[in-house]
């Protein structure tokens, strides 16, 4: 398995259920023999293979990682096994979309890229964003009824990990919703120790409340370039990943496409053995157009590209596709509100 790519392995997986990437059970594993438990042992009970577990192509159906951390609290009698096994998480744990969260150029940009790729890492969950005039909130929606509560915990910790690493240390959530049953008092105090914030249990949703100020500053490891490249590579895994996902199949024909200026939805329709209007049929049955994923990707791409100095805004016109400067910087301004010029004066000052 090892001689294949990502995308060679994944596409010869066709449909599948809803699943985790391999790399939530290789985080269990190094949790449990941390505990002192023999990690192999216990996978053979939750009927998956430890070798196939730990492959980096493979993904484990939901209700086999259910499973699995049921025999983890009980092999451990850590109630809070969730919340232990995040310091074994690292960006890498999430293949290229844990490059992209970490050069985010702000926290917003951060949960943004949640929203769109999340994906990649599970597919039992769906992140929303939602704010108000204070308050910014990350929403996550089981999309499946029996998701583990250490899955809730694990991840939970993780967002509350990775926001502190790229923005800083002492950053706390405003609070924090589980919508899971509490534990024990004892337990309890787990949770507060590692949120720093209020915890509430048996919440009506899972949800992370954040200070709005925080989530709009620059971070000080922004990387727009890198992020982009891993941006393209986990959308390159998720096209494969979910044949039947047309949005992010065309999204992706489109980056790829946008230098070219070949990028007509005719052409894109041809790429994908369908004609133009069958295509359109299509995204409209998901609520959207191809102009619509022209214009998204061309934004997205274009504040990723202008995040950067050390691109022109003459070599952003032609990345993105445009026949002259002038062409994109007024659709630059329909989408921001402002030229491109300005916006790299805000961003880089």
């Amino acid at each position: 398995m090892t001689s294949v790519t990502t995308l060679q392995y994944l596409s010869k997986q066709g449909n599948h259920e809803p699943s985790a990437m391999h790399a939530w059970a290789v985080v269990i594993a190094q949790t449990l023999e941390h505990a002192g438990i023999n990690s192999q042992a216990l996978f053979r009970l939750a009927g998956v293979e430890y070798k196939q577990a730990v492959n980096p192509y493979m993904r484990i159906p939901t209700e086999k990682m259910n499973r699995l951390f049921e025999l983890s609290v009980e092999a451990t009698g850590n109630p809070s096994f969730g919340l232990s096994m995040v310091e074994f998480i690292h960006p890498t744990t999430f293949h290229a979309l844990g490059y992209s969260l970490f050069a985010s150029s702000t926290l917003e940009d951060f949960f943004e890229r949640l929203v769109r790729f999340f994906r990649i890492a599970s597919d039992n969950c769906r992140h929303h964003i939602e704010e108000d005039q204070t308050t910014y909130k990350l929403r996550i929606e089981l999309l499946v009824p029996n998701l583990s509560y250490e899955t809730q915990d694990g991840w939970t910790a993780t967002l509350v990990k990775f926001t502190r690493a790229i923005y800083r240390p002492g950053f706390n959530p405003l609070y924090v919703s589980l919508a899971r049953p509490a534990p024990s008092v004892e337990d309890q105090r787990k949770y507060q120790r590692y949120f720093r914030c209020p915890v509430e249990f048996n919440a009506k949703e899972w949800a992370v409340h954040y200070d709005k100020n925080e989530v709009n500053v620059q971070l000080p490891g922004a990387n727009s370039e890198l992020a982009l490249i891993n941006d393209k590579v986990v959308m390159d895994y998720l096209a494969q990943l979910e044949k039947s996902d047309l949005v992010t199949l065309v999204r992706s024909h489109i980056i790829k496409l946008l230098p070219s200026g070949n990028c007509s939805k005719e052409f894109i329709a041809a790429k994908l053995n369908m004609s133009p209007r069958n295509l359109q049929r299509k995204l409209d049955l998901q609520q959207t157009s191809y102009q619509d994923l022209l214009d998204q990707t061309r934004k997205d791409l274009a504040k990723k590209y202008i995040e950067s100095e050390h691109t022109s805004i003459s070599e952003i016109t032609y990345l993105l596709g445009f026949s002259d400067t002038s062409n994109f910087s007024r659709a630059f301004k329909r989408w921001l509100n402002c030229t491109p010029t300005q916006y790299r004066s805000q961003i880089l000052h």
